[in-house]
């Protein structure tokens, strides 16, 4: 690790933008740096070097770090409820993926999180997902809980999932997460609370009438009961 951080210390951060539509360049770079020398030389473990992040106000957030269970540099998209690595940008030694990052993280980002309609496959868009009428089964506000994915604005993740819906509270991560699997084609849901994930099968659906039938009748009960949960401990 001290080797890795030794190299980190020569990146140059000139050419990241200040911003990326709604998100706002964090570099963490040199601070963090310093601090994660100062934890291994106190013998603590060290699992990630995190160099620069954009994040919106929405608490989005796109990392490009060093990982240290994997022990590749690569990027790894952080939101509310859920987090997860970008295959794409995935490299053993840091000249690679520093190089890759001045190519390809504007557009990487920009796709994955701002104008993510441009990674809907066709099965998703045969399902009808981005045309779907999700307003009636899924309002924007519910049970204090706020809606900010929706089938438009979905993200992709790996095993062909989407994450087509999310409702979450602003200051914890406490939330429900709606997905579709294209391979398997189906609907699905997980409860977070606390950031701890459940499965819940009140909205396991094949078709989209399943699906807003499901919601209709159990989203509110499913939101409610997070909340009931939060006042009884």
């Amino acid at each position: 690790m001290e080797t890795i951080v030794e190299a980190c210390k020569g990146l140059d951060y000139s050419w990241l933008p200040p911003t990326i539509d709604t998100f706002k360049l964090v570099v963490t770079g040199p601070e963090a740096l310093i601090e994660t020398e100062q934890k291994l030389a106190a013998g603590e473990a060290v699992l990630t070097i995190p160099l620069f992040r954009y994040e919106n106000d929405l608490g989005w957030k796109w990392c490009a770090l060093y990982d240290k269970e994997v022990e590749d540099y690569t990027v790894h998209v952080v939101m509310p409820l859920f987090s997860f690595v970008d295959i794409s940008f995935v490299c053993a030694d840091l000249e690679s993926f520093w190089k890759g990052l001045q190519e390809r993280a504007v557009q990487g980002l920009t796709k994955m999180l701002i104008h993510s309609s441009e990674n809907f496959t066709y099965t998703y868009k045969r399902k009808g997902l981005p045309t779907w009428n999700y307003e009636t089964c899924m309002p924007s506000e519910l049970e204090g809980f706020i809606r900010d994915i929706t089938p438009k604005n979905a993200v992709r993740m790996i095993n062909g999932s989407f994450i087509i819906g999310e409702y979450r509270k602003m200051e914890e991560c406490t939330g429900l997460l709606v997905y579709y699997n294209e391979f398997r084609d189906e609907f699905f849901a997980e409860l977070r609370y606390h950031n701890y994930p459940e499965i819940d099968h009140h909205l396991d659906s094949n078709s989209l009438d399943e699906l807003a039938e499901a919601l209709t009748h159990n989203l509110a009960n499913i939101l409610h009961e997070l909340n009931t949960r939060k006042e009884s401990m």
